[in-house]
């Protein structure tokens, strides 16, 4: 005996706008609520990936923390300080 095919008519709403419930949904316009602005990008920035492993990142995480600073200033100030001290 086959199966009874599964039909999802009527399940999806596409005329009318989706109930309001009150609910942020992901992507909707904040209401009320201030948004933390996208920093700046400066002039001539590039950007990259990196990977970590689990006890690094970790590490990282705590004294960004602990010093009140971003995982970007960490780096950068640690990878400007190795490229001085190898002369490049």
């Amino acid at each position: 005996m086959a199966k009874k095919a599964v039909t999802l008519d009527g399940l999806l709403n596409t005329e009318n706008r989706p109930a309001d419930t009150g609910i942020p949904q992901r992507g909707s316009e904040p209401t009320g609520a201030t948004t933390k602005p996208a920093p700046k990008k400066r002039e001539g920035e590039k950007r990259l990936t990196l990977a970590l492993d689990g006890e690094t990142y970790r590490r990282l995480r705590m004294h960004a923390a602990t010093t009140d600073q971003t995982h970007q200033d960490i780096l950068e100030r640690a990878l400007a300080e190795y490229l001085k001290s190898v002369n490049a």
